[in-house]
């Protein structure tokens, strides 16, 4: 059997994708009484004192690959949707049409980098506005950063969508396999963004 492109679960990547844009920081809400409503989760740290990261200096997508190596195992590139541009890294390994005989050969891995801003939101604060999809982990924290996680697992698609957000510098990180468990989770997504932030 074949199956279009368009069955790639992409789903968690552009769900994400949309909670970020929504949860981005902005000015508070005012109200007619002049007094400021909910805003977005306040900045971490002491005023946005950690160091501002610039983008990595990779040139290619094999340099992405060198890392995430295990979860892209048997998953070509999908060259006409990945590049490396000044401002942004976008790399895709995704089953082909041509090579899918049954659902479970449908695979995705995606790694997106792009600029930030010089303040990330603060988890304690994001988890009191009911935004808990922030989190903390020591690693993180040495950089100034914070990150996001969605557990996509369901019953048809094994996977997961995060984010690791350090000033400057956004990364997210989706997995998704058709039919079979995820192999990305929090403490390795984590462990891979930083390890691309150091390329």
């Amino acid at each position: 059997m074949t199956a279009p492109r368009s069955l790639i679960p992409v789903i968690p990547l552009l769900a994400l994708a949309g909670f970020l844009a929504g949860c981005a920081p902005a000015a508070p809400a005012v109200s007619d009484e002049g007094s400021a409503g909910p805003s977005a989760p306040a900045a971490a740290g002491d005023g946005g004192t950690a160091a501002v990261r610039e983008l990595p200096g990779i040139s290619s997508c094999d340099q992405v690959a060198a890392v995430v190596g295990d979860y892209i195992d048997g998953i070509p590139l999908d060259e006409e949707n990945s590049y490396v541009q000044p401002d942004a890294i976008s790399c895709a390994w995704v089953t082909p049409a041509d090579a899918v005989s049954e659902l479970s050969d449908i695979q995705s891995f995606t790694v997106d980098i792009s600029e930030g801003m010089d303040e990330v939101p603060d988890a304690d604060e994001a988890a009191g506005l009911g935004m808990d999809m922030y989190f903390d982990d020591p690693r993180l924290e040495e950089v100034g950063g914070v990150g996001l996680w969605m557990d996509a697992d369901s019953a048809a698609v094994g996977g997961g969508t995060g984010s690791v957000l350090v000033p400057g510098v956004d990364i997210v990180i989706s997995d998704s396999r058709w039919g079979q468990d995820g192999r990305l989770t929090k403490d390795s997504l984590v462990s891979v963004a930083l390890a691309l932030l150091d390329l």
